[in-house]
């Protein structure tokens, strides 16, 4: 198709599309009519100020270099938000200058290198600690905070098939449409929708079955090769990876977008299907299994229907604040409770040997809150960087315990000041 039937192409696929768009609005009218605001509310996460005597020894004597680098890139994100702009904390609001002012402070802090103890107590006396309490209307306490990890893979590619590497990884495909909902009416909820065009309609974006068994994306680039689906799957979970190609060069590639589509784990798949027991079901018990079952694996796989579409980076990994992450410091939170950028503190048993019920070691650093994920939603989840690599890996595959978080506030920024309902 040359240049020109291009272009034609292009206009009549415009052209139609916004039919689609005042259609889709009118009909989520009709089938999703406004209603006035009602006083029933959901649960609404608190998060409160621990008391004095319940704030936890906050030790953190590891890779100050990385925490530094942590807390810049947080300030380098909100630098480009006005200091009295709202943002989410828990079921009330803060500024941006509030969280500023937090992180500038701390970043001094951490320049003075003081001894443990003398840093103990100037953070004692400088800021005010926070935690997720429970529910607002209930009264109800904390439930359990799930920790998880997720890591950088570095997987061996091409940038042609062939019978080793058959595995693609896409761009987004030109015919996939993003359709955010509140653009087009501020009624309608804050929701994008993927989809695709077929005659006048817009319906959902194939999913992973219509694309690994149906080969549905003839029209979307190819970016690279892998060398199997379970590496596709790792760096679909994962967001983002190295490249390592034959010739020894190396290349970031990260997350561009999605089909849409719900995210569904395929280690709870293989649980319900009794293909593995829940303590078999991490990164590396998946793994082994899929390459022993290949053919049932590839079921599996198409159990979860979200498919991931790719691109290339300078560096990686980067997180949803665009900024680089750094390992054992940065996290994954719900930005809808928890501010972006802020400063948090956390606990939780590492796996070391043997699994995390038998015997484990506790981390406990200061981390920050930089990046999102499909699957962490509301106030208990987290998600921590653990690096790139195979060693990240097996520590990120097998990071699944409860721990806690704390939340830090510049004790003279909050002072003077209300904490806004929003």
């Amino acid at each position: 198709m040359n240049n020109y039937h291009r272009t034609i192409a292009l206009w009549i696929f415009l052209i139609g599309l916004i039919g689609v768009l005042g259609g889709l609005v009118v009909l989520y009218r009709l089938f999703w009519p406004p209603t006035p605001p009602v006083p029933v509310s959901l649960p609404v996460p608190l998060i409160e100020q621990v008391p004095i005597e319940q704030i936890p020894a906050l030790e953190d004597l590891k890779d100050k270099k990385g925490l530094q680098k942590a807390v810049s890139a947080s300030l380098e994100y909100l630098e480009k938000h006005k200091d009295e702009e709202q943002i989410p904390w828990g079921n009330k609001s803060i500024t941006v200058g509030t969280l500023k002012k937090t992180l500038k402070a701390f970043s001094r802090l951490l320049d003075q290198d003081l001894p443990q103890e003398d840093l103990q107590r100037e953070i004692r006396r400088l800021f005010i600690v926070y935690r997720i309490t429970g529910d607002e209307k209930e009264k109800m306490p904390a439930g359990p905070f799930l920790v998880t990890g997720y890591f950088q893979p570095e997987l061996a590619a091409s940038l042609k098939a062939d019978e080793k590497f058959f595995y693609p990884l896409y761009e987004i495909p030109p015919d996939l449409i993003r359709i955010a909902l509140h653009d087009f009416d501020s009624s309608l909820p804050r929701k994008t929708l993927c989809g695709r065009v077929s005659g006048q309609r817009l319906i959902p974006y194939y999913t992973r079955a219509d694309i690994d068994n149906g080969r549905k994306l003839e029209c979307a680039d190819v970016l690279a090769w892998l060398q199997s689906p379970v590496d596709g799957l790792m760096l679909h979970i994962q967001g983002s990876g190295i490249l390592r190609f034959q010739d020894e060069s190396r290349r970031y590639i990260h997350y561009a977008s999605s089909n849409g589509h719900p995210y569904h784990s395929i280690g709870r798949w293989l649980i319900d299907k009794g293909l593995l027991r829940k303590d078999q079901a991490d990164w590396p018990g998946i793994r082994a299994w899929a390459e022993e079952n290949p053919d049932e694996f590839r079921k599996a796989f198409a159990a979860n229907p979200r498919y991931i579409f790719f691109k290339w980076e300078k560096e990686g990994p980067i997180g949803t604040l665009g900024e680089v992450l750094i390992p054992m410091r940065s996290v994954a939170l719900d930005h809808k409770i928890y501010p972006p950028g802020a400063l948090c503190f956390l606990q939780v048993p590492m796996p070391v040997s043997r699994p995390i019920h038998e015997g484990a070691e506790i981390f406990q650093g200061f981390v920050c809150n930089q990046d999102t994920g499909s699957a962490i939603k509301g106030p208990h989840r987290l998600d921590l960087y653990c690096g790139e690599g195979d060693e990240a890996g097996n520590l990120a595959g097998r990071l699944k315990a409860p721990g806690s978080l704390y939340l830090l506030l510049l004790m003279d920024a909050v002072q003077g000041t209300w904490l806004s309902q929003p």
